[in-house]
């Protein structure tokens, strides 16, 4: 198959939501399909710029006038993490402090990533794109942000394309940006028209798979999971990385950001408490942006700062040996069951805590769908949002009591090239059916 991805994540940008599709044109490609990414143009307001282009698909970067348009990557590989505060430059902090303004009244339905899309439409849109979407079998867009799946439907429109909306994060009905009581009904509305043509719909979990059939007729949930080339590339750059810790104190680490449905004031409390008692000091590294736990940690529970530290986002390999090399990696999400977005986050970390082997530590509640992978997985020590039951499950991996019954057959099943190998027979059963049936 000749298979075009239209997506706004994809690297040189450093994000978790560039594995998705960056996975799936890897395992795809080594089957022998075709593979073409068209994405923006990047540049250091959109974050850290750190990652490799794959040598594995062509790709195509817009930079708003319809040409091609190669992203700002300095001079010697890439932008380095140049503090745990912030990922972007300044001029894009303070265009995400207006994002966020603004969202609070229009939501997501004002997107800067809106001119992106409106290129697919222009004539004198570049021939390589143009070419790539003329010739391409499936066209897969994947949402956020929800313009991607605007420019998957003006491709299907202008070139007859068969059109595959991918949702990793809902745009209408998301709990966390929830938007205003005028927006929401709008974006409901105009996502069930911007995705009414599209052949197929994927998404990343059960939930979010029932909200989405509300809108269409062919709906499949295809999970994101980890990539185990990159797990095995780590593992055999130093194989005994795993299982060594150099630092005499038992580190928990989390890799990622901190929204403000997710402070994890019961783990911090519980660092408190175990530091109280004998034994080896345990303490947590962040990695990545933590400005805001930076503000809230020595307001709300101040005596846990001697145990906290804040670290530079790494790149994806970087991450990766992180989650190897800790004692036991943390876990938070938001255990709101008001809606099917927030009960159908399924975030690529989970996945890649699980392919990392090692202990997690997770603040959640048992019923969330994430606390099931854990439990299933047999990596969780606890899962609980009660800081005294955290502090047990910490004092159990201190003292060496916790002994994991990993299920490595579930585990396995997570992987990105078993999810690839699911996306592969959904698309060619796709190309199967005559143009325009989606049933």
């Amino acid at each position: 198959m000749n298979i075009v991805f239209v997506t706004h994540y994809f690297p040189p940008l450093n994000s978790s939501g560039a594995r998705r599709i960056n996975a799936f044109s890897k395992y795809l490609s080594a089957r022998g399909h075709e593979i073409t990414v068209i994405t923006t143009r990047k540049t250091a307001r959109d974050g850290l710029l750190t990652e490799e282009i794959p040598p594995y698909l062509k790709l195509l970067e817009l930079g708003g006038w319809g040409l091609l348009a190669p992203s700002e990557v300095p001079v010697g590989g890439g932008q380095g993490a140049k503090g745990a505060v912030s990922t972007r430059s300044r001029a894009g902090e303070w265009l995400l402090k207006l994002k966020r303004m603004v969202m609070k009244g229009a939501g997501q339905l004002i997107d800067h990533r809106l001119i992106f899309a409106i290129q697919f439409a222009f004539p004198w849109l570049s021939s390589e794109v143009t070419k790539s979407l003329k010739g391409a079998d499936i066209v897969m867009s994947s949402c956020p942000p929800w313009p991607t799946h605007l420019a998957g439907l003006i491709a299907k429109i202008r070139f007859g394309t068969c059109w595959v909306a991918d949702y990793r994060d809902q745009f209408s009905g998301n709990h966390i940006l929830r938007g205003s009581a005028i927006s929401r009904p709008i974006e409901v509305w105009l996502e069930r028209w911007l995705i009414k043509k599209s052949d197929h719909v994927v998404t990343i979990s059960g939930p979010m798979k029932e909200y989405y059939e509300l809108f269409h007729s062919s709906v499949t949930c295809i999970e994101n999971g980890y990539d185990e080339g990159i797990f095995e590339q780590m593992r055999s750059a130093d194989p005994y990385s795993a299982g060594r810790n150099a630092n005499s104190e038992f580190v928990v680490r989390y890799l990622g950001t901190i929204t403000a449905d997710r402070i994890p004031l019961a783990f911090f409390r519980a660092l408190v408490q175990v530091n109280q008692n004998d034994g080896r000091r345990v303490v947590a590294e962040f990695y990545g942006e933590s400005s805001l736990l930076r503000k809230v940690l020595p307001v709300e529970v101040p005596l846990a700062v001697p145990y906290v530290s804040f670290c530079p986002q790494l790149p994806y390999t970087g991450a990766i040996q992180s989650m190897l090399t800790a004692d036991a990696n943390f876990f938070i999400e938001t255990s709101d069951f008001s809606s099917h977005s927030s009960r159908g986050v399924l975030t690529t970390k989970l996945f890649e805590y699980l392919a990392a082997r090692k202990p997690v530590v997770a603040e959640i509640t048992n019923g969330a769908l994430a606390a099931k992978y854990i439990e299933r997985s047999g990596l969780g020590v606890v899962i609980s949002e009660d800081a005294d039951q955290i502090c047990q499950g910490l004092e159990r991996l201190r003292a060496g009591e916790f002994h994991p019954n990993m299920d490595d057959a579930f585990i396995n099943s997570l992987s990105r090239q078993v999810k690839s190998l699911e996306l592969e027979q959904l698309l060619l059963s796709l190309t199967a059916r005559p143009r325009g049936d989606s049933a």
